[in-house]
């Protein structure tokens, strides 16, 4: 990872390259008489090149001053003596301690940029390799065991913090548990989605860098870091890096959330798809006994028969067919789910259908007061007669069931500019407030512990119908009572002349 440069290292740099100054004097003296003082000049500038290199700027300056003046005090007339007897040597002092600087800086740079780019590169296999054993990993736990691991070998300690549903609380996921302040620090980071740093919390066993698991939708946690000793600034040095690994951690929490949606989602639909064939297959093979049985019931109850014979194969009669009744509804809504279902659809009068329905349900609807409101202009509407007939029906059926005897129920129908909005009121109890959205749904009915007998299917039916003809339905409540409205589409019927071509 980054190097780091201990205290002690950095301390003896400059007593190192005093050394090597003072090293290359006592060696080139015994030489002074036999080597030019050009080359011997050559030899400090190597000495002050070689302490950049090896120690650095700081140094390699120090040596560039110290070389210019051993070559004073060792081989500029009079030796043994810093004084200068010809003056031109001030000027070789001059070019010496310039050449020294100016080589000291770029040398040193140089080894700077060098060090980065092999730091850089050491950064980017580690971070490869990491993201590699992250892509592996399957759980929660073990990608909170391979950050651990990744962070332990820089002598640092981790601990994985994933936010729960209430988004208040924390799942752990480390060596040690955390403290109520760093818990703190941790949500202080969670919620601003910054990274958090506390001063000088490492003496007392504390994490001292808290980094916020960023995904674009949301934030998935924190992950808390720690040195395993008190070298503070060992973990602020390497931020950057904490910040990659951070970053790769939540992309795999983040693929792991989604991963395991789409496996729930896939359980859903194999379960759903398994209840849509049970339900098609039993109400199927159950509703051929079923219609014999109301036959045969409704042949009982002709004369000459005693009268409590004749009332108990009525009541069978009953109830066999509010069971027929059940099946039929719960092989037409496997039907409706599983989208087998196929529309004839016809351009035809929508009046037909609320005629045809009310005459259906005439025994149900003789104790209320029906009352019908449609416009003489209604235009015609392109729909599969028999789906919307059963609409209709369910609905007169549960306007029925829920309104008092001699309760009015209200059926009109209006067209606006490109739909056409049916509405079937009754002056019943009403659909509670908090279950308005939820009435549609199959087998959910308006009141948890209803006295009416029923299935929820009735609307949950009529909700797939409207939507297979590209209409909407909801429930809504009145001060009289409930009210279902659904829409069709309008579209432009077709002319006189073009119904005479075919």
């Amino acid at each position: 990872m980054t190097k780091i440069l201990e205290p002690g290292w950095h301390h003896s740099r400059y007593p190192l390259a005093a050394g090597l100054c003072i090293l290359t004097a006592l060696g080139v003296f015994p030489l002074r008489g036999l080597l030019d003082v050009a080359n011997i000049v050559m030899l400090f500038l190597l000495t002050v090149f070689v302490a950049a290199v090896w120690l650095g700027r700081g140094p390699a300056v120090m040596a560039a001053f110290l070389s210019v003046a051993l070559f004073d005090f060792f081989f500029v007339p009079p030796h043994l003596s810093l004084a200068v007897a010809d003056a031109q040597y001030l000027v070789t002092f001059a070019v010496m301690l310039a050449v020294g600087l100016i080589t000291s800086h770029l040398t040193a740079r140089l080894s700077e940029r060098t060090e980065q780019a092999l730091s850089r590169e050491h950064d980017t296999r580690a971070l490869y390799e990491l993201a590699r054993d992250l892509g592996a990993a399957l759980t929660l736990a073990q990608v909170a065991e391979i950050a651990r691991k990744f962070l332990g070998c820089l002598d640092m300690e981790a601990t994985l913090l994933i936010a729960e549903t209430s988004a208040n609380s924390f799942q752990e996921y480390g060596s040690r548990h955390l403290t109520g302040l760093e818990l703190g620090f941790a949500h202080s980071a969670f919620e601003h989605r910054a990274v958090v740093e506390t001063d000088s919390l490492a003496g007392m066993g504390l994490a001292i860098v808290f980094l916020p698991l960023n995904v674009p939708s949301q934030v998935r946690g924190v992950l808390a870091v720690a040195p395993r000793t008190d070298e503070v600034h060992l973990v602020r040095a390497q931020r950057a890096l904490l910040e990659a690994v951070a970053s790769l951690v939540a992309i795999i929490i983040e693929r792991l959330h989604y991963a395991d949606a789409a496996q729930q989602g896939e359980l859903q639909v194999a379960a759903e798809r398994l209840r849509t064939s049970l339900l098609s297959s039993l109400s199927h093979d159950l509703r051929t006994p079923l219609t014999s049985l109301v036959g045969l019931a409704d042949t009982l109850t002709r004369p000459p028969l005693p009268e409590n014979a004749s009332e108990t194969a009525g009541i069978i009669r009953d109830q066999a067919r509010a069971m027929h009744h059940l099946l039929s509804n719960l092989l037409e809504m496997a039907r409706l789910q599983t989208g087998r279902v196929t529309l004839n659809r016809e351009w035809q009068p929508f009046e037909e259908i609320i005629g045809s329905s009310t005459r259906l349900l005439a025994a149900l609807l003789a104790e209320r007061r029906l009352d019908i409101e449609l416009p003489r202009d209604l235009p015609l509407v392109c729909f599969d007669a028999v789906l919307l007939e059963r609409v209709l029906c369910n609905l007169l059926e549960n306007a029925a069931k829920y309104s008092p005897a001699g309760g009015q129920i209200h059926v009109a129908a209006h067209a606006g500019k490109s739909e056409l909005e049916v509405t079937v009121c009754n002056d019943g109890p009403g659909f509670p407030e908090d279950r308005l959205d939820q009435v549609f749904e199959a087998f959910v009915r308006g009141e948890k512990e209803p006295a009416v007998a029923g299935t929820g299917l009735g609307l949950a039916i009529c909700k797939a119908i409207i939507e297979a003809h590209g209409g909407t339905i909801r429930a809504e409540n009145r001060p009289e009572g409930a009210c279902v409205r659904f829409t069709l589409p309008l579209g432009t019927p077709p002319s006189m002349e073009e119904e005479a071509a075919p």
